[in-house]
């Protein structure tokens, strides 16, 4: 789990200088794009409403995002309520749901009027979100369901909404499935206080309050009053429209509402078509889904008496979970009849060959022996047909998973220049030479997935129906070709159907259930989806513990939790899991057993992740000898690992080498994968990163700008390569002093991964303070130090004093210090660099040279050369004096930057 960052509750609302007398307004009374409320800048109204308005605005600090800031004018706050609002928006500051838009900030003017500035979702209501995008039934009970997801969550956090309808549920398409976000949590609260204990617990919409709300009666008023409101959603979402307003809701006089299936058949025939169609049902299924359970559920949560309906959203969900397994409902009466129609409704198989064994047990006892000789010629011959089907399935096995990319873009290539020469030879050459310039490698993966393995998928549910084992096999070898070349999610979701199945017919601790769980989980890991990887993980690996300690399925699900805690920004607990498993392979099986090196890479990994770079580079140089007798120099565990070795080598300042090595691993992937393979896409954008840190930007940026499209396009445009390369292409931006391309691609990234990961997350950090880097070299101090006086404190507890990034921020800090004049304050920053990194690295270190070499300028600054002198002659002057022959590439930088004048630490 990401930590609590402090932007998230922001400053105390009376500290905000937010007084909306004077401010520009439009000719309707509205704020004006431009105007200023705090730390907000106006840019647009996005709805006005008779509570207040909603607007597009921009938060200017202490990070920039955009937000939907909603102002509530109608009333003020009284004193009195000051305290209680203000414990309201902590609690709501505390929740974190991917259902519920997150609240940043909350406060009030110095007039009074309440404002919230909340996550901008740009969606849809969820009713007409539906509608627009004709979601099926069920499809729309699973929308539902997640978010009474959110509204549990609220519960648990002691927070009532109060206002639930389909304009405060927002639904956006996100990776191709639907996303609902709940906003205006904490609206009602404000209104409610505003509005003064006259009015209490008013506030909400008529049409989905309940009783209780509606009558102002606040004594009742608990998180089954949010029920009802769920319930008139739900109502509305499978029906089609809401139940009468007057009469049945919130100044209901009657006891019980009209039934969803009664409401459907009271429409106009057109009208009722037009609901089913949209549903895509036709309207006598639609009226039989929703007669009896939908009926039940809808009306059990639109109760009048609050005692009769669900006790929490979570039940509610509950029930309409059970709806769509087919379990009986809790809403529905217990009878016997009810329980055996689902039970049989779940069964229906089972239930009719219990009913045809029980009519061919009637047939009579003369039919049965004849039966009997008959089912002794059928079982021979199925037996000899089995044996054909597993040697032709044994075949197609063997030929999905002998699938090679590199020799099919090989052929198509050479086929291609073959036809073209023997049609025209004179264009060969010319052809060849273009050839040579694409990737008959993507091509082959392209119909790879396209014609043969889509192929394979319906072959296999068409023609193995009857032979699941065979069709598992099946399934698993279609998923590791989608695995191998880098359809990552289209593996994920095979490899899911096989361990499912395997589950139900080895059990849940059998080793093929658990390795198609482990295939499934490092699918999911490739693409990015640490939430559904991590819920596989909490399912096998307690069972995977029973494997023996070196099985290679047990280490690999181990090392996969690694990966999670490490993706979710709790690296130091991440690096401590994994010594542990590597410690244990060594002592029970030694440093040469595959599943100890593969524990060793991803200890070296997560070392890397937390700054240890020495330890993760003396781990990786063990390691790469290691595999390359093992497996060999071409294997892909020890490409992969030369891969890792290159990055720690070039992070320890040997870059040129680093550079090479890299160069050659991308041109090998680039021949056996194709250019836009997702391990392609890696060793280019790693190759252009380290052109960059090597002073090639300008050779680097069109290959960055290449790979960034690529993933864009195969990837996503959130997924967190994709987000790594755009950082890396504002990196080559700024080393260029292109800063006006730099700093824009460096808010997009913040904005991403504050959103996705939390803006305390340690990867949001190093964004932050990347960007107060470059806004420094934008000759932006002051905005420089501005962002760093919330970031440092952060970076440094969250990476710790070790990191890179974290000793990063305490030069930039220095530097834009000394950049103002301020040069006693950016002596105090450097003495305590040079101290940090004297006992982190060592006196020798380049590292630790370079921060006194700092020192050694701002004290000859302040014109106190008896300081600076003993600091130059034991750090500086012996690198100076040294033969170039004796000096490590680190070292020898230092000195032709030092006889160039070039300050070290300046970013």
């Amino acid at each position: 789990m990401t930590s609590q960052h402090p932007h998230d509750d922001q400053a105390p609302t009376e500290s905000l200088a937010t007084r909306l007398e004077g401010a520009a307004t439009a000719p309707d009374g509205t704020l004006a794009p431009g105007a200023r409320l705090g730390r907000y800048r106006i840019e647009g109204l996005l709805g006005r409403g008779g509570m207040g308005e909603v607007y597009r605005a921009a938060q200017l600090e202490p990070v920039r995002r955009t937000v939907a800031l909603k102002l509530l004018r109608s009333q003020r706050l009284q004193a009195r309520h000051l305290a209680y609002f203000e414990v309201e928006r902590q609690l709501l500051a505390q929740m974190r749901h991917p259902a519920i838009a997150q609240i940043y900030d909350a406060g009030a003017t110095e007039e009074g009027f309440p404002f919230f500035a909340m996550e901008l979702i740009e969606g849809s209501p969820l009713t007409r979100y539906c509608q627009e995008h004709a979601l099926p039934l069920n499809q729309r009970i699973g929308l539902f369901i997640r978010i009474c997801e959110g509204v549990q969550h609220a519960h648990h956090k002691g927070v009532v909404h109060r206002d639930l309808k389909p304009a405060n549920l927002l639904v956006d398409t996100i990776d191709g499935r639907p996303l609902p976000k709940i906003i205006d949590f904490g609206i009602a609260t404000a209104a409610t206080l505003a509005l003064g204990d006259a009015a209490m617990e008013r506030a909400g919409t008529p049409e989905y309050m309940s009783p209780e709300q509606a009558h102002g009666d606040a004594a009742q008023l608990d998180t089954r009053s949010d029920v009802y409101s769920l319930g008139v959603v739900l109502y509305e979402l499978v029906a089609g429209m809401r139940p009468d307003a007057v009469g049945e809701t919130w100044s209901a006089d009657t006891v019980t509402a009209m039934a969803p299936s009664s409401r459907l058949a009271a429409l106009p025939a057109a009208q009722a078509q037009d609901a089913a169609r949209d549903r895509g049902l036709s309207l006598p299924r639609m009226r039989r889904l929703l007669r009896d359970d939908l009926d039940w559920i809808v009306l059990k949560a639109m109760q009048h008496d609050r005692n009769a309906r669900y006790d929490s959203v979570s039940a509610l969900a509950e029930d309409l979970q059970r709806y769509l397994d087919g379990r009986p409902v809790q809403a529905a009466p217990a009878t016997r009849r009810y329980v055996w129609r689902k039970f049989a409704g779940r069964h229906r198989t089972a239930v009719v060959a219990a009913c045809a064994v029980l009519l061919a047990l009637l047939g009579g006892l003369g039919l049965s022996l004849y039966g009997l000789q008959q089912a002794r010629t059928q079982r021979a011959m199925a037996e000899a047909r089995s044996a054909e089907l597993a040697k032709v399935a044994a075949f197609q096995q063997s030929m999905l998973e002998d699938i090679d990319i590199e020799t099919m873009g090989v052929g198509l290539s050479e086929g291609l220049y073959r036809q073209v020469e023997s049609a025209d030879p004179s264009a060969a050459d010319a052809f060849g030479k273009a050839l040579a310039k694409a990737s008959t490698g993507d091509l082959a993966r392209s119909l790879v997935d396209r014609q043969l393995l889509a192929g394979a998928e319906a072959a296999i549910e068409r023609d193995f129906a009857d032979q699941p084992d065979v069709a598992a096999d099946l399934r698993e070898s279609v998923a590791r070709v989608y695995a191998a070349i880098g359809l990552y999610d289209k593996a994920a979701a095979q490899f899911g159907e096989v361990a499912a199945y395997r589950s139900r017919t080895l059990g849940e601790a059998a080793e093929p259930t658990l390795r198609a769980q482990q295939a499934q989980v490092q699918a999911l890991l490739e693409g990015a989806h640490v939430d559904a990887a991590d819920a596989v993980l909490r399912t096998a690996l307690p069972r995977a513990i029973s494997l023996p300690v070196n099985d290679r399925t047990r280490v690999k699900l181990e090392l996969a939790q690694v990966q999670v805690i490490s993706a979710r920004g709790d690296r130091e607990r991440a690096k401590g899991m994994a010594q542990a498993v590597h410690e244990r392979l060594v002592a029970a099986v030694g440093e040469r057993d595959l599943a100890a090196m593969e524990a060793l890479n991803g200890l070296a990994a997560v070392q890397r992740s937390v700054g240890d770079i020495e330890a993760a580079r003396a781990n990786m140089e063990k390691l790469v000898p290691l595999r390359t007798a093992a497996l060999g120099p071409d294997h892909e565990e020890t490409l992969s690992a030369m891969g890792n070795l290159a990055v720690m080598r070039i992070m320890s300042g040997e870059k040129q080498g680093a550079v090479q090595m890299q160069r050659q691993l991308t041109d090998i992937y680039l021949h056996r994968l194709g250019s836009e393979h997702p391990v392609t896409l890696q060793a280019r954008a790693t190759l252009a990163t380290m052109m960059v840190d090597s002073g090639q930007a300008a050779e680097a940026l069109p290959m960055m700008k290449e790979v960034l499209a690529a993933r864009e396009r195969v990837l996503g445009q959130d997924h967190p390569q994709t987000l790594r390369t755009r950082l890396n292409l504002a990196t080559a931006h700024a080393r260029l002093k292109d800063f006006a391309s730099a700093l824009p691609l460096e808010e997009q990234v913040i904005r991403a991964r504050s959103r996705l990961l939390g803006p305390a997350h340690p990867d949001t950090l190093s964004i932050l303070v990347n960007h107060a880097g470059t806004l420094l070299n934008d000759g932006q101090a002051e905005a420089a130090l501005g962002l760093l006086g919330d970031v440092q404190p952060l970076a440094l507890k969250a990476l710790g004093g070790k990191h890179p990034q974290a000793q990063i921020a305490m030069v930039i800090r220095a530097e834009a210090l000394r950049t103002r004049g301020q040069r006693e304050q950016a002596l105090v920053q450097y003495r305590e660099l040079f101290d940090l990194r004297r006992t982190l690295l060592g006196e020798e270190h380049v590292e630790t040279r370079v921060a006194a070499w700092n020192l050694i300028d701002v004290y000859r600054e302040l014109g106190r050369p008896a300081e600076a002198e003993p600091l130059y002659q034991r750090y500086v002057a012996p690198l100076l004096a040294a033969d170039a022959k004796t000096l490590s590439e680190p070292e020898a930088e230092f000195v032709a930057l030092y006889r160039e004048g070039r300050r070290p630490g300046k970013q």
